[in-house]
């Protein structure tokens, strides 16, 4: 039987048997086999084990799985050689000969593994010989550390313990670095009575350990310039010194430090090589727990966005208002997982409408909760509000006293008064908002005042615009204005007014569809890097 392996970009490998027989990929964190690629759903496609033979399955993504070319509908089998495509992904099956159950009869040597992992293994041996099976014997030790759960300080303090007794040093000690680039002591130990010690290293020697990534190994400290703190070395006894990095794939965790005095022979090359070689493997282990910590902060990040954006999804419409004589229609696509854009509709006094697009300075969660400040503001002041300037003006003030001085929402908010055919409207900081005429022409709806809680106390415009029959108000955030291509160029406002009449008088929804397939045409699977949003309102 073959045993099969699921190969993606820049990953290893991952083993498809019977121990585990379904491998599920997309980028939600609760796959076996993430990937952030924009081209994958959530949950994306299966790969099984079926009768022993391995199949594929789409999970109804949005971008479809393709085995050689052809879409799979159900679960497919494949074979090693396909081509995998999972959205924009390009995924590769291999088979591998099982391991056969007999030894070749050819083996000469057959020993117990756990007699052969051992130092004591029942294998005399003295001199050189002896020394380098107590060696293997700590590598061994650190390996079985490395792999279990011990954390790092333990791993690092046993680590001391076993070099101690090897290398017989007068004192040794392990230093992390900390998120700062600090360096903290973590394990030590000393043949004094007081094993309780701080190393403290000269700027030179960390230079040279942590940023050059060197081993140093120092026999005679008053000779060598790198010791600042030679003379109190001296004083105390210390005739021989190592360092080396904790150091692997270019970064450097950490530092071993040991010294020795005039009863114990100078460190030797082999004694350095030994402790580089411990510590490389130490730093392995310390940056897997590292990325793992890492992994367990942004998975509960990404749960606790999650559940802000479905919060913040509960604040948009659920529902557009049913008006006899105009169509509404409104969208928020968010480029991260809280959007600093909204939109709404609320009811006015005497059958009038509100309606209003905003943008919030910043990303994330901040944005988010200002945003929903200003929703909770429009629902509780709009019924009683007759015009736009007075109500962006108590809103601005009301959303000043909640932020700081650098957090802003540029808005537009606009009255529908149906019986009159008019819109009242007032542009707070917002991008120029254009009419699209039934008969061809284009007005543009200018600033009328600063964003709002930028000066509080501040007063503004507002204006009165009249949609005729066929006319189209396309209101707009500036995710839709500044999406580029990989050549940067924008999609801008003129562009987009372009779109729209060539779309011609088509129901609202897919006049969307329109620009937003128009949108992603021009950025040529460039990544969105803003909220878009957009409200249209035509006359019937």
């Amino acid at each position: 039987m073959e045993e099969y392996w699921i190969r993606l970009p820049d990953r290893p490998p991952v083993k498809l048997d019977r121990n585990k027989p379904l491998l599920t990929v997309g980028r939600d964190p609760g796959n076996d086999l993430v990937l952030e690629d924009p081209s994958l759903s959530r949950a994306h496609a299966r790969f099984s084990l079926r009768d022993g033979r391995p199949c594929l399955e789409d999970l109804g993504s949005r971008n479809g799985t393709l085995v050689n070319g052809v879409r799979v509908d159900g679960v497919l089998p494949i074979r090693a050689g396909d081509e995998i495509l999972l959205g924009r992904v390009r995924a590769d099956l291999e088979g591998r000969p099982a391991a056969p159950d007999d030894l070749d009869p050819s083996v000469s040597f057959l020993m117990d593994v756990d007699r052969l992992r051992s130092s004591a293994s029942g294998i005399e041996a003295a001199g050189p010989a002896k020394r380098w099976q107590e060696a293997l014997g700590i590598v061994h030790a650190l390996s079985l550390d490395m792999l279990g759960e011990a954390t790092a300080e333990a791993m690092l303090s046993d680590l001391v313990e076993r070099l101690f007794g090897f290398l017989r040093p007068g004192r040794a000690a392990v230093l992390l670095r900390d998120a700062t680039g600090a360096m903290t002591q973590v394990a030590a130990r000393s043949r004094s009575r007081s094993g309780d010690f701080k190393v403290q290293l000269s700027r030179t020697t960390i230079e040279a350990t942590v940023e050059r990534r060197e081993a140093l190994l120092i026999n005679d400290p008053r000779l060598d310039a790198r010791l600042a703190q030679a003379q109190s070395l001296m004083a105390s006894g210390v005739t021989s010194i190592m360092t080396v990095p904790l150091e692997h794939g270019g970064e450097v965790v950490g530092i071993i430090y040991m010294d020795a005095g005039p009863t114990r022979e100078p460190f030797t090359e082999e004694d350095l090589q030994l402790l580089a070689v411990l510590g490389h493997m130490a730093a392995a282990k310390i940056r897997t727990l590292r990325l793992q910590e890492e992994l367990v902060v942004k998975r509960a990040m990404e749960k606790e966005f999650e559940v802000a954006r479905r919060i913040q999804e509960r604040l948009l419409p659920d529902r557009f208002p049913d008006m006899a004589d105009y169509e509404l229609f409104g969208v928020n696509q968010a480029c991260r997982n809280v959007s600093g854009d909204l939109y709404g509709f609320w009811p006015g006094p005497g059958g009038t409408t509100w309606l209003a697009i905003a943008d919030v300075s910043g990303k994330g969660i901040g944005p988010g909760l200002l945003m929903a400040t200003f929703q909770a503001l429009m629902q509780a002041w709009c019924e009683g509000a007759a015009e736009p300037a007075p109500l962006a003006r108590k809103i601005s003030q009301a959303l000043s006293r909640r932020t700081t001085r650098n957090r802003f929402i540029t808005a537009f908010l606009a009255l529908i008064d149906p019986a009159a055919g008019t819109i009242a409207y007032t542009n707070a900081g917002h991008n120029p908002i254009p009419v699209l005429r039934a008969g061809g022409g284009t007005e543009f709806l200018a600033s009328q005042g600063f964003p709002l809680a930028m000066f509080p106390g501040s007063d503004y415009g507002q204006g009165t615009v009249r949609l005729d029959p066929g006319d189209l108000l396309f209101m707009y955030t500036d995710g839709i204005t500044e999406a580029a291509d990989p050549e940067g160029t924008e999609f801008e406002l003129d562009l987009a007014c372009r779109t729209l009449r060539a779309l011609g008088p088509l129901p609202l929804p897919e006049l969307f569809r329109g620009l937003d397939a128009a949108v992603l045409a021009h950025t040529r699977g460039a990544p969105s890097t803003d909220d878009r949003t957009i409200v249209m309102v035509r006359r019937r």
